[in-house]
């Protein structure tokens, strides 16, 4: 993503698999802060992790059946890795 940044339409398509913008927005990344002070609406994160990639939450895994795993989450990961095995 950092190499090849997504674009809005990419990034506004993955928020609605995901199930919102929220959840895609990383709010530990430096640039987080910088950004909340200006960003009041979903187009406007859209917009911001265009520009600012590491605002997107990492890794993405986009499952077999379409489920999409954000961020890591240990539980969440072990299991769905048993899935697939």
């Amino acid at each position: 993503m950092i190499g090849q940044p997504l674009t809005e339409a990419e990034i506004a398509q993955l928020a609605r698999e995901a199930g919102g913008v929220a959840l895609l927005l990383s709010r530990k990344s430096p640039k987080y802060r910088v950004y909340a002070k200006t960003a009041v609406s979903d187009t406007d994160w859209i917009k911001a992790m265009a520009l600012e990639p590491r605002l997107i939450r990492r890794p993405i895994w986009r499952l077999a059946e379409g489920r999409l795993l954000i961020g890591f989450d240990e539980p969440a990961w072990s299991q769905a890795l048993a899935e697939v095995r």
